[in-house]
C-alpha cells in the first residue's frame, strides 16, 4: 500500500508542501556526500547505480558487462551490500546455493547465473578488499552511486526509459536519492527502452531483451512467446510490476497481475490459490525455488540487458588502460 502510495506521489500527483519540507531536511542531510568521491581504487572499479528509487534493470546491466569483460578475457567480480538480506558482519562470498533470504535477491541470482565471483557486504570497501584478494582484476559495484567510502574509476547511471526523473524532488517528494546534478560527475548515462519519459537526460540506450521461459522445477527452456494468446497470472515483488506486466503483453499473453512488495518474501500459501500458469520474474524464481514444498506450475521469464557496442567497448578500454 505505502509502496503504491509513493509511486502515484513520485510519478503522477504534485507533492504538497509537507513532503516538499521532508525533501528540503532530506537535502540538509545529504550536505556534501552526494558528490563522487575522488579517491582512486587499487583496480578499475565500475560502478552501476541509480539517480532513483526503484527497479531501472540495473541488475540485468551489471550481469551484462560482466559477461562482457569475461568475453574479453578479463577476471571480473561482483560486490553488493546484499541489500534485503542478513550476511552478517563477515564479508561473504555468495554461492549458487545460497538462500537470497541471507545474501539478499540480486546476489543470490548473479551467483546462480554467472561464472563470476559475487561478494557482499555491509560496507562495500571490504567486499571491494575480499574480491581483490581472490584475484578480481575489475570490479563491478552493483549499486554503490551515493556510497562515498567506495573508491571508483568509472560510473554508469541506469535510468527507467518511461519514468525519467518522475516529479524531480528528492526523497521523499520524489524519487531522486541524490541532487540531479549528480549526473554532471559520472561517465556514462544508460536509458532502458522504450524511451518516452520527457526528462530524461542524454545517454546510451539498452533492451531487457526475453530469451525463454524456464520452467522453476524443471528449468526446461522454451521460446519467450510459447505463451502467446494464452492467460497468464504474474507474480512479482520488484520496483515497478507494471513493466512486467507491460513486457509479458508484448511477447501476447493475457496477464492478471499479482504485484508484491519489492524483495518480498514469499510464502507458499501467498500462491496457492492464482490461476496456473504463473509466471514470474528470475529475480523472484531464487526466492521460489527456496520454498519448502517449491510451487508448482511456475515458469520463469529469463530476460538480457542488450548493451551499446560503444559502451562494452569504452568500459573495456578503461579497464585495459587503468593505471593505480
Amino acid at each position: 500500500m505505502l509502496e503504491r502510495y509513493a509511486q502515484r506521489l513520485w510519478y503522477g500527483n504534485r507533492p504538497s508542501s509537507f513532503w516538499t519540507g521532508l525533501s528540503r531536511l532530506y537535502r540538509l542531510g545529504l550536505g556534501a556526500n552526494w558528490q563522487r568521491p575522488d579517491q582512486r581504487p587499487p583496480c578499475p572499479v565500475i560502478v552501476v547505480g541509480n539517480l532513483t528509487v526503484g527497479g531501472t534493470g540495473k541488475t540485468p546491466v551489471v550481469m551484462a558487462l560482466a559477461r562482457s569483460l569475461l568475453q574479453a578475457g578479463l577476471k571480473p567480480a561482483i560486490i553488493s551490500r546484499g541489500y534485503g538480506g542478513r550476511p552478517g558482519r563477515a564479508v561473504v562470498r555468495v554461492q549458487s546455493c545460497d538462500d537470497p533470504g541471507r545474501v539478499g535477491d540480486e546476489p543470490a541470482l548473479m551467483a546462480a547465473s554467472l561464472d563470476v565471483p559475487v561478494w557482499i557486504a555491509r560496507r562495500r570497501r571490504t567486499a571491494l578488499e575480499a574480491a581483490l584478494s581472490a584475484g578480481a582484476e575489475v570490479v563491478i559495484a552493483d549499486d554503490g552511486l551515493q556510497h562515498r567510502d567506495l573508491p571508483r574509476s568509472l560510473e554508469i547511471v541506469v535510468f527507467d526509459g518511461g519514468l525519467g526523473l518522475g516529479n524531480g524532488r528528492l526523497l521523499p517528494a520524489g524519487p531522486l536519492r541524490c541532487p540531479v546534478e549528480r549526473l554532471e560527475q559520472v561517465d556514462h548515462v544508460l536509458l532502458r527502452a522504450p524511451c518516452s519519459a520527457p526528462d530524461l537526460p542524454e545517454g546510451e540506450v539498452f533492451e531487457l531483451r526475453p530469451m525463454a521461459l524456464t520452467g522453476l522445477h524443471d528449468r526446461v527452456r522454451r521460446e519467450p512467446t510459447s505463451r502467446s494468446g494464452q492467460s497468464v497470472t504474474a507474480v512479482c515483488g520488484i520496483g515497478h510490476p507494471e513493466q512486467f506486466q507491460a513486457l509479458l503483453e508484448r511477447l501476447g499473453m493475457r496477464v492478471e497481475l499479482k504485484a508484491f512488495p519489492d524483495h518480498h518474501r514469499y510464502r507458499g500459501p501467498e500462491l496457492a490459490g492464482l490461476a496456473r500458469p504463473i509466471i514470474t520474474t528470475a529475480k523472484d524464481a531464487v526466492k521460489l525455488r527456496a520454498l519448502d514444498p517449491m510451487p508448482t506450475g511456475i515458469e520463469v521469464l529469463e530476460v538480457e540487458a542488450t548493451l551499446p557496442a560503444e559502451l562494452i567497448d569504452a568500459v573495456v578500454g578503461h579497464v585495459r588502460e587503468f593505471r593505480p
